[in-house]
């Protein structure tokens, strides 16, 4: 059954049902907006865009994936800043001849990612469009008022990132060529892993500076600097880089690693006396490991990246929309 075939409302009342039940006080779809029951302190607020043939190919990636993923990329902006999720509206572009079956996976996804981080869709919208796209606004908050900026680096403090970089980039590149010999590279790019838990870890251990790897780690940390006014050394060696045992791509893992982008994993600075209480804390509550990679230097030092050859500058291109 097509989308023309229900309308916009029929379409509103099947996915009322796809997002649950509201909280108590709380009054979700069906308004002409959400009411929520606000937490004491600070607010976060986020919203993400991803547009077909930009973000993503629906011949790549099924409507559960893409669902939960468009969830998770609001998230992770959220963890970034030492919050939790609380509740996301999500607005809708499509075209009439979609099949409403596939729409209902998609908020399956969506549903599906909320659950495991005790948060809900609560509204949206909907508009015809040539090309699919689905824009997420998300609300979150820290404990109290504390959070964790971009320009809290300072020189002589630890850089830190979570998990493994270039996983995703890699797993695009295996979705494209329809290789499935890695799952777990497949689902580094398909389903990420918003950092939430390791944030809330780390907050307790008060990092200096905080970022999601969204864009390519040289890129990400670099937003790091520019917020700090900092520089930065950064060790090659330490990077935890993918794995690609058994795969052939075109770059190297230290090139994903830098520029790949979409892994999500969090990059963060922290004075030298705490980084290794707070990375042994976060393996232990979490089990994802966490590396030293490099250290904060004055801005006239410049970002340098050390490897095998020498210093290098650490200036590996990510993603930039409007630079393709």
């Amino acid at each position: 059954m097509e989308l023309s075939e229900v309308g916009e409302f029929g379409l509103i009342d099947l996915l009322r049902a796809k997002v649950g039940e509201p909280g108590e006080g709380e009054v979700w779809v069906g308004d002409d907006t959400a009411v929520l029951r606000a937490p004491a302190g600070t607010i976060l607020f986020t919203t993400d865009l991803l547009v077909e043939h930009v973000h993503f190919d629906t011949a790549f990636i099924g409507p559960e994936d893409l669902g939960y993923k468009s969830i998770a990329v609001n998230i992770s902006d959220v963890a970034a800043m030492g919050g939790v999720p609380r509740r996301a509206v999500v607005g809708l572009g499509v075209s009439p001849d979609l099949e409403v079956e596939w729409i209902e996976k998609l908020y399956a996804g969506m549903r599906e990612c909320c659950d495991e981080f005790d948060m809900a869709v609560v509204g949206g919208d909907l508009s015809r469009s040539k090309e699919l796209i689905i824009s997420v606004a998300l609300l979150g908050n820290p404990a109290g008022r504390l959070f964790v900026p971009r320009s809290g680096a300072r020189v002589g403090d630890a850089v830190c990132v979570t998990g493994t970089l270039g996983a995703s980039a890699a797993g695009l590149r295996l979705m494209r060529e329809e290789n499935k010999e890695r799952l777990d590279l497949l689902k580094a790019h398909l389903r990420p892993t918003p950092r939430v838990r390791e944030s809330q870890v780390l907050r307790k251990h008060l990092p200096t500076a905080m970022i999601d790897i969204s864009d390519g780690f040289s890129v990400d940390l670099g937003h790091i600097c520019e917020s700090s006014d900092v520089g930065v050394v950064v060790e090659g060696g330490d990077l935890p880089l993918v794995d690609l045992t058994g795969v052939t791509v075109d770059e190297s893992p230290l090139q994903l690693g830098l520029s790949g982008g979409e892994d999500y994993e969090l990059c963060f600075t922290i004075p030298q006396d705490r980084c290794a209480a707070a990375m042994s804390a976060v393996t232990k509550a979490t089990g994802t490991k966490v590396t030293r990679v490099g250290e904060i230097v004055e801005s006239s030092r410049g970002r340098v990246l050390l490897v095998e050859s020498g210093d290098t500058p650490l200036e590996a291109p990510g993603w930039d929309h409007l630079r393709v």
